[in-house]
C-alpha cells in the first residue's frame, strides 16, 4: 500500500448481549476478589513446588502478629506512672478539703495512693523475694517509700529492714539506709555500715532501750550466715529539704555485725554490708 494513501475510516458498533460489555456495565459483586493465599497456592501448584518457610521466618511472622507483652521494665514504669497520676489527683482532693475533715486533710497521700493501687491490682513483683527484682535497675530513683512497695523493691514501708521467712528462718530481702545523726549509718559505693532496728533510737517520745537480736536484726544476721544477698536502697535528702528520695544501690552481702553504744547511749547493732562485684556502678 502506498504510504501516502490513507485507509478509509469505518464507523462500527458492537452489540453485546445483556450482562456483557465494559466493566462499567457489570455490578461489582460479579467479580470475585482473589485472596493472597489463593494466589500463593495457585502459584505453587503451577510451579509444582511447595512454598518453604524456615522456622525462623515462621516464628518472626507469629511474633509480628501477636499482641505486645510488656517487659518487666515496662511494667515497673507503668506502675510508677499510675502512682504519680493517682497521687496528683488525691493531692488535689486533699487541697480542696482543707479545713474540713482533719484526718482526710492530713492523711499521707503517698500511703493512700499505695493502698489504692494495691486494691486495684496496679502493683508488680509480689510476693516479696530475695535477690534482684525484675524491671528494677541500679540507679533507679523513687520519691516515696510507698513507690518502693508497689514495684516490689521494699515492702515494709514503716521499717528499714524488710524480710521473709524461708523454712522457718527469717532472711533479709532489703534495707533502706540513710545517713543521719539518729541512725549514724555510713554509706559509700561499696560498703554500707547499717544501724539495726528497734530500741526506740529514733523515737524521742519513748525511752531508748538496747536493741535486741529479733525481727529485722535477726534476719540480717541470718542472711550473713546463709550468704544470701540483700537489696540496698539509699535514702538521701531531697533537694528541697522536704523529706527524702530513694535510690536503688544494688545487691550486697552482710559481711559482719557487732554491738556498740549508739548516740542514745544504748546498745545498737551495726551491720557491715559489701556490694557484690560485677554490678553497674552507682553514679
Amino acid at each position: 500500500m502506498n504510504p501516502s494513501q490513507k485507509r478509509p475510516v469505518v464507523n462500527a458498533s458492537r452489540d453485546f448481549p445483556p450482562g456483557r460489555g465494559t466493566s462499567t456495565n457489570v455490578p461489582d459483586k460479579a467479580f470475585k476478589k482473589s485472596r493472597a493465599v489463593d494466589v500463593v497456592v495457585h502459584h505453587a501448584v503451577a510451579n509444582s513446588e511447595p512454598v518453604k518457610v524456615s522456622p525462623g521466618e515462621e516464628q518472626e511472622f507469629r511474633n509480628s502478629h501477636q499482641e505486645h507483652v510488656p517487659t518487666p521494665r515496662e511494667k515497673v514504669h507503668e506502675v510508677l506512672r499510675v502512682f504519680k497520676e493517682v497521687f496528683t489527683q488525691l493531692d488535689r482532693e486533699k487541697q480542696a478539703r482543707r479545713g474540713g475533715d482533719l484526718y482526710e486533710a492530713t492523711a499521707r497521700i503517698d500511703l493512700k495512693t499505695q493502698v489504692f493501687l494495691e486494691k486495684e491490682g496496679k502493683h508488680v513483683n509480689t510476693p516479696n523475694r530475695i535477690g534482684q527484682v525484675p524491671g528494677i535497675e541500679v540507679g533507679d530513683e523513687f520519691q516515696y517509700k510507698a513507690e518502693l512497695r508497689v514495684v516490689g523493691l521494699h515492702f515494709r514501708t514503716m521499717s528499714g529492714i524488710d524480710y521473709v521467712e524461708v523454712e522457718g528462718v527469717k532472711l533479709a530481702t532489703s534495707i533502706v539506709s540513710s545517713e543521719r545523726y539518729d541512725f549514724d549509718d555510713k554509706f559509700d559505693a561499696d560498703v554500707v555500715i547499717y544501724t539495726g532496728e528497734g530500741g526506740n533510737v529514733i523515737n524521742k517520745e519513748k525511752k531508748a532501750e538496747d536493741q535486741k537480736m529479733i525481727k529485722g536484726n535477726l534476719a540480717l544476721a541470718n542472711s550473713m550466715r546463709h550468704k544470701r544477698e540483700v537489696r540496698v536502697i539509699r535514702g538521701d535528702e531531697r533537694w528541697d529539704g522536704k523529706g527524702k528520695h530513694y535510690v536503688y544501690a544494688g545487691l550486697y552481702l552482710v559481711d559482719k555485725y557487732w554491738l556498740e553504744k549508739g548516740v542514745s547511749g544504748k546498745s545498737v547493732y551495726k551491720f557491715k554490708l559489701c556490694r557484690i562485684p560485677g554490678q553497674p556502678p552507682l553514679t
